[in-house]
């Protein structure tokens, strides 16, 4: 679609910022991200999250609501809410195909309400999705089809400067960035070395800060404090997360319909097969049981695996197979 001027102002202002960035300063590009949506419209929440897609791993380098930010983490999340069909499907959730109900389900940010509206984006790569991009608004009606472009078309500037800072990026950076060369233990003691030199310097500042008098003027460098400690908090989870390592994601993919019974694989083999859906009766008739439980196999099946639709286990089928 074609955007307004103020979208492409917003965006072309987010990618000056983001190269501009030191290399290893994820959080300025998460920061420049989060400033363009809010430039496009109504913003309360945003957030970036990186997925492990084998467990179910979801982790926050960056969340902010209502206006501050907010402690970042790492959790599990479920089969039935709107990641999961994010990385089924692996298109952009907008809270107007569903009212908010599959966002709902979910944990809630910020204040705990629910939101009026909302856009989740997937960050896409060769073997499918591993982050996500959130925005929520208060406002009703304002995540137009414009900020789902805008999201997607941050989603992978985000992706490509994250994948930039790993080691296991498939580029030929060693010849500008020698560290980026070990991808194995020596990478993960040079992201820790890193995160305690900014952690020692913080502590130093701290301590520092007890001497300034005058209260402005303490107020606004604790204020400096306080973000560089999200900073190294969302360089911590971005470099080690193992969320984007094409290799590591490869290694530890497991068999996405390992949970299911061999009777409802069959079916699932069936719906899914080069032909298309045959059908109830069809898939019946081919297994030698009623279309009553057909139905019931397909229930059980698409809510272990956390689906809305039938249609959508092409997608858990494919990337099973490795085919992206």
């Amino acid at each position: 679609m074609t955007l307004s001027d103020s979208a492409i102002r917003a965006l072309r202002h987010a990618d000056a910022m983001i190269h501009e960035a030191d290399r290893g300063d994820v959080f300025a590009v998460y920061d420049a991200c989060r400033a363009a949506v809010g430039a496009i419209a109504a913003l309360d929440d945003f957030y970036v999250a990186l997925l492990r897609e084998e467990d179910r791993r979801i982790s926050y380098p960056y969340l902010f609501s209502n206006g501050t930010y907010s402690e970042a983490g790492t959790m599990t999340y479920g089969p039935a809410g709107v990641v999961a069909w994010v990385v089924a499907s692996g298109k952009p959730y907008r809270f107007q195909d569903d009212d908010g109900a599959l966002l709902n389900r979910g944990v809630r940010f910020g204040d705990g309400e629910p939101s009026a509206d909302a856009v989740v984006v997937p960050m896409l790569s060769d073997d499918g999705v591993v982050g996500l991009l959130g925005a929520l608004s208060d406002t009703p009606g304002v995540m137009t089809d414009e900020v789902v472009a805008a999201l997607t078309w941050l989603a992978a500037v985000v992706l490509d400067r994250i994948q930039a800072t790993s080691p296991g990026r498939r580029l030929n950076l060693g010849a500008v960035y020698p560290e980026l060369e070990d991808s194995g233990r020596a990478g993960t003691l040079m992201a820790v070395t890193h995160a305690s030199a900014a952690l020692t310097e913080l502590a130093a500042d701290i301590e520092r800060l007890g001497e300034v008098d005058d209260l402005e003027e303490r107020t606004a460098a604790a204020r400096r404090l306080s973000r560089r400690c999200f900073e190294v908090q969302a360089a911590l989870i971005t470099r080690l997360g193992g969320h984007t390592d094409p290799e590591s994601q490869r290694a530890r993919r497991r068999d996405p319909l390992e949970g299911l019974s061999p009777r409802e694989r069959a079916v699932v083999d069936l719906v899914t097969g080069p032909d298309g859906d045959p059908g109830n009766a069809a898939v019946a008739g081919a297994l030698g049981i009623g279309t009553a439980t057909v139905k019931t196999h397909m229930a059980s099946v698409l809510a272990k695996l956390g689906l809305e639709h039938r249609s959508e286990l092409r997608w858990i089928v494919r990337r099973g197979r490795g085919e992206g």
